[in-house]
């Protein structure tokens, strides 16, 4: 029955009821819409541009702030030996990223002499030479801001393997993720000539950085150094002329550095995208076969403990998951069960509150359906399969859609019975990424997009059957 007739819908104080509804629904699509606007933001962001939470990367369309964010990749710190003439409070990312109308006279400032091609021309060219000259230089003696989105990919190339990698260094590494040379760059570069094997394979990056940029075409890396009344003129060039000529691309592989170390990290430790996929079919399947088979047999053969067994079902809502956790883990121990994926599936299999909803559904079809079924000769199996399952399938994708949601998002269990990688999720994967790079946070948010995207993609994909899933039990 309408809130509203349709008389009702023409007069002031029904279109101000609609207008009311309209605007209240608009303002909760905006309270989900607008965090997860701000997440996919922040998973293209970087230490500059990273604290605004906003629902949108700047550099999109400033050119000015772009131009900042390209020179914070290259100095942990806002470069004041480099730049001497910025404003005096600038002294961190943080406070030049706030200083919107600074920033954009600073760039405006830098920028002016290269208007003129010949001026940008001879840029280029002692940017490159510079560039080229710092071959030769002992990369001990450089500064490196390394990108730790780079660093595994960097060492395993270079190793080939972890155990070469463990028998090179006096420090065992769980995995390439786990290699930091946080403690060597922050070293005095006297300190950065050692024979010892990280410290040279720090320095074997710094060279590698120099190379790169110099096959790419760019004027400046990652590897600098210090900076001198000498060498100043020359790298501000640099910089100025890698932003116009490069500055696009820059940024834009900047804002996809995240998704890449994500991708890295999830998709290629061990099977971890092969062990979330059985485990999601396994969990639909099995969600799909015990639930409707429970509900079927309450509602179709009427038994004496029918209510308390009912009772007995929704009871088990009424426990959080922390409180289960631990009997259900010496449960699984005691059956030998552990670091297999039935560890995973079977308490998952049944789920009180479908079994419930499913059972209600089920009681409310004419019993003439089953009867004229019977004069038929139809089987009960002909029956269930049928005629009951296809009229229950709204309601059956809705539960196949918890199943999944649980499935794939369930670390903590996933993580307590499962103590082998070789075993671990997408999801479990996800968790420890998250601690790996907590000083990162701008990767995690990365990360947490690409794994929302399957929940996002199957749940368009299915929003019209969810929907009857919902609407049709009442109508019934």
């Amino acid at each position: 029955m309408a809130v509203l007739l349709t008389g009702e819908r023409r007069g002031l104080k029904g279109r101000l009821f609609l207008a009311l509804v309209y605007a209240f629904l608009i303002l909760g699509g905006l309270t989900m819409v607008y965090p997860f606007a701000v997440m996919i933001a922040s998973s293209c962001t970087s230490s500059y541009d990273y604290r605004r939470n906003s629902p949108i990367v700047k550099g999109l369309y400033d050119r000015s702030d772009r131009y900042m964010r390209a020179v914070a990749t290259y100095f942990p710190t806002f470069p004041r030996d480099l730049y001497p003439t910025a404003p005096a409070n600038w002294t961190s990312w943080d406070e030049v990223s706030r200083d919107a109308a600074g920033v954009k006279a600073f760039v405006a400032q830098e920028l002016a002499p290269y208007a003129a091609e010949r001026r940008l021309e001879e840029a280029r060219t002692q940017a490159r030479a510079y560039l080229r000259s710092l071959l030769d230089v002992n990369p001990g003696l450089l500064h490196c801001r390394y990108d730790p989105r780079d660093v595994p990919r960097f060492v395993e190339e270079k190793y080939g393997s972890l155990e070469a990698l463990n028998d090179a260094w006096p420090v065992p590494h769980k995995s390439f993720f786990d290699v930091s040379f946080l403690v060597e760059s922050r070293r005095p570069l006297t300190d950065q000539q050692s024979d010892d094997p990280k410290t040279q394979t720090f320095n074997d990056l710094k060279r590698h950085y120099i190379q790169e940029a110099i096959e790419r075409g760019a004027y400046v890396s990652r590897t600098l150094p210090p900076v001198t009344d000498a060498n100043r003129a020359v790298l501000r060039e640099a910089f100025a002329a890698q932003f116009l000529d490069h500055g696009w691309r820059d940024f834009f592989d900047g804002m996809l550095a995240n998704y890449r170390l994500v991708g890295d990290f999830l998709f290629l430790r061990g099977r971890a995208f092969l062990n979330t996929l059985i485990l999601v079919l396994l969990t639909v399947l099995a969600s799909l076969t015990i639930n409707p088979l429970a509900a079927y047999a309450l509602s179709r053969f009427r038994m004496k403990s029918t209510e308390s067994i009912l009772l007995f079902l929704l009871a088990t809502m009424a426990f959080p998951a922390a409180v289960t956790a631990i009997p259900g883990f010496l449960l699984i121990r005691d059956l030998g069960l552990l670091n297999t994926f039935a560890a995973l599936v079977l308490p998952t299999v049944a789920s009180g509150m479908s079994i419930f909803i499913l059972k209600g559904f089920f009681d409310a079809l004419p019993r003439e359906l089953y009867e004229a079924a019977a004069i038929d000769g139809a089987g009960e199996w002909t029956v269930f399969l049928r005629m009951t399952l296809p009229m229950t399938a709204p309601i059956l994708a809705v539960n196949a859609l918890q199943s999944f949601i649980h499935a794939y998002s369930s670390w903590e269990w996933a993580f307590l019975v499962c103590q082998k990688e070789s075993h671990w999720t997408i999801a479990v994967w996800m968790y420890q990424f998250s601690q790996i790079y907590a000083h990162q946070p701008w990767c995690v948010m990365a990360g947490f997009v690409l794994v929302s995207l399957p929940m996002a993609i199957v749940f368009l994909a299915c929003q019209k059957v969810i929907l009857k899933g919902i609407v049709l039990p009442g109508l019934k």
